[in-house]
């Protein structure tokens, strides 16, 4: 198949950079919603007799489902939005959604330690990344959670607990909240935690200039998912062409990306002489990706060839609108597919353990 996929534009590095500067590292939990307007909420505080020390956990609730918006100031870049993907034990991975790029964040609360384990960018797709780790991992938020705590990360920044009830304000409303501050190289960050909410606010202040970026709390949602448009392809075998149709697909905290697309490739817009890709026993029994190949594995039941019921021609039309509806969703321009973990074979066609197949968009139109 021949490669003809539209790249989509990747930001300058400058541009990167920038991001990265000023990006907030958090974006969890929350009781408060958007109609939860004016007041002060408490924070952080001492710890008074009889009661437990405060955790991590406390000021960096992990919670399904949960939609969270910051205004930003100073900076195009500097607002962005945040929904929780995958919760599993103590890893949260969290999608981040911003003017310039969208970003899978991994978190990971161990050892009292808050930590950002995983931040990789340009990532427009659904998949579990909680497995890995970068080589910018960062502690975040540190115990004891006690003015004077105190960490240096590997740049030399140092990173402390400045305060336990620091008053400040944000869109949605005033909060007494833990200060952390970190002291860098070129610039001071200050990040705001409210206890049993999660991140609320950060200002980045450049030491060279006078460069101030502020991004606040503006929205909270409880059970709201993420929705998307994914493209689905399917043959239009009476036009010897393949159509697709852009779909709103909605993913919930800890849904799988198998589930999703597997229910969206079976269902085939009624009366519009489309064929179907998957039968109804056929199931996707894994999707993994290879970055440095710009490869995407789909491991498929044996019922996609088994209940096929096609031949030459109408065959391989359903494997370009696989390979189609993976390559383009996850990004990548070669695919392989495979049955039950054994490369893909049929009467009409035998592919190596190393075969793939390439996405091919010439001959393809949308349905409406």
């Amino acid at each position: 198949m021949k490669r003809t996929v539209m790249i989509r534009a990747i930001p300058l590095k400058l541009i990167l950079i920038l991001i990265s500067a000023i990006l907030l590292v958090s974006c969890a939990g929350g009781t408060r919603t958007t109609e939860d307007r004016g007041g002060k909420t408490s924070g952080a505080r001492g710890t008074q007799p009889g009661e437990t020390q405060p955790k991590v956990a406390d000021y960096f609730p992990f919670i399904e489902n949960l939609h969270m918006a910051y205004k930003g100031i100073g900076n195009e870049y500097a607002e962005y939005k945040t929904y929780v993907e995958y919760i599993k034990d103590n890893i949260m991975q969290v999608r981040n959604l911003n003017p310039g790029t969208n970003l899978a964040v991994v978190y990971e609360i161990k050892n009292g330690e808050l930590r950002r384990v995983l931040n990789r960018g340009e990532v427009y797709h659904r998949y579990d990344y909680t497995a890995l780790k970068d080589d910018k991992e960062e502690v975040l938020l540190k115990e004891p959670i006690k003015v004077g705590t105190l960490w240096e990360l590997k740049d030399g920044t140092k990173r402390s607990i400045t305060s336990l009830d620091k008053e400040i304000s944000t869109p949605l409303g005033n909060y007494t909240a833990l200060e952390v501050t970190s002291d860098g190289p070129y610039s001071v960050i200050t990040d705001y935690y409210v206890k049993d909410i999660g991140y609320v606010k950060r200002i980045f202040k450049s030491k060279e200039d006078d460069f101030t970026v502020t991004s606040e709390l503006e929205k909270i949602e409880r059970n709201v998912p993420y929705k998307e448009r994914i493209r689905i392809y399917f043959p239009d075998f009476n036009n010897d062409k393949v159509a697709y149709i852009n779909s709103e697909i909605a993913f919930l905290t800890n849904q799988d990306v198998e589930e999703v697309l597997e229910k969206a490739m079976k269902q085939v817009p009624e009366g519009s002489g489309l064929t179907g890709v998957f039968s109804d026993n056929t199931r996707i029994l894994d999707i993994a990706l290879d970055d440095n190949n710009d490869m995407v594995t789909v491991d498929l039941s044996s019922h996609f060839v088994t209940e096929m019921n096609a031949g030459t021609s109408l065959e391989s039309m359903i494997l370009k609108s696989v390979v189609n509806t993976f390559g383009e969703y996850f990004q990548k321009t070669r695919v392989k597919i495979k049955l039950e973990g054994k490369p893909y074979s049929s009467g009409h066609m035998l592919m190596g353990p190393d075969d793939y197949f390439t996405v091919d968009t010439e001959n393809t139109y949308e349905f409406k």
